[in-house]
């Protein structure tokens, strides 16, 4: 369940290919936003985990970190601790520098991307630390991937997004990116469904509608996202979900906690 569960909080992600396109839509301020993971299926609807993203301003680049766990019941099932960092640029939104570190199981993985771009073709050298175990050594690999258009990682493409000008763009129009994990790029298209209103914790707010669909070689490798972000100078994202293999999980934003 982990990895389709915390690919959907954090693919609330986009930004049209042609990177130049970008409006500052957003106000990119220092914050930090809460966000509880509710797992379904059947009978049972329950909080599975906790995740909390925070973005600092650096002088003339951002910095931001997402730290994921799972709620202590699910510790039996499968153990989750799950944390992320990006640096990348004012101008433009490009990544500098991307890390992922998991502690899944008894399992430890490391993947360090360090970007570069040159006009329209982005690049990322890697580097990869796995651990299958406790009493097994850590085992470092490299790989170099490249991508043409522009290109995000898995976490400062949520802030690309909140740059994007939605209120130009007509309902059914789709966009695409691509994005680079540790081992693998892959494309993400984006569809906007228009506006719509949603209630959490009894508030209602008015929100950018938002459907999303990854491909790697050409081939969907997810089943279809829906996101929900507010319609304000924040976008904020406040609710995502999709489907797993059983059951269907979604995150939903619990506020600010600066």
């Amino acid at each position: 369940m982990k990895k389709n569960l915390f690919s959907i909080f954090l693919f609330v992600l986009l930004s049209f290919s042609n990177y130049s396109s970008a409006q500052s839509q957003a106000v990119l301020v220092n914050e930090t936003l809460t966000y509880d993971v509710i797992y379904k299926w059947g009978f049972i609807n329950k909080v599975a985990g906790y995740a909390t993203m925070s973005l600092r301003d650096e002088g003339d680049c951002y910095k931001a970190t997402v730290y994921a766990e799972n709620a202590p019941w699910a510790n039996s099932i499968y153990m989750l601790r799950d944390t992320l960092y990006t640096t990348f640029t004012k101008v433009g939104l490009y990544p500098l520098e991307y890390t992922y570190i998991a502690h899944e199981a008894g399992k430890y993985k490391k993947d360090v991307l360090e970007f570069s771009h040159n006009g329209d073709v982005f690049t990322a050298n890697v580097q990869r630390f796995k651990q299958s175990s406790p009493k097994e050594p850590v085992v470092k690999s490299t790989k170099h991937l490249e991508a043409n258009g522009m290109t995000v990682d898995m976490l400062s493409a949520f802030f690309y997004l909140r740059s994007l000008d939605f209120d130009n763009m007509s309902n059914g129009q789709s966009v695409t990116v691509n994005i680079f994990s540790g081992s693998k790029k892959e494309k993400l298209r984006i569809t906007y469904l228009g506006r719509s209103q949603i209630t959490l914790n009894k508030k209602n707010f008015d929100t950018y509608h938002i459907n999303f669909t990854f491909t790697r070689n050409g081939k969907v490798s997810s089943d279809p996202i829906s996101g929900w972000m507010s319609a304000d100078s924040q976008r904020i994202p406040l609710k995502v979900e999709g489907s797993l293999a059983v059951g269907k999980v979604k995150a939903i934003y619990t506020g600010p906690n600066p």
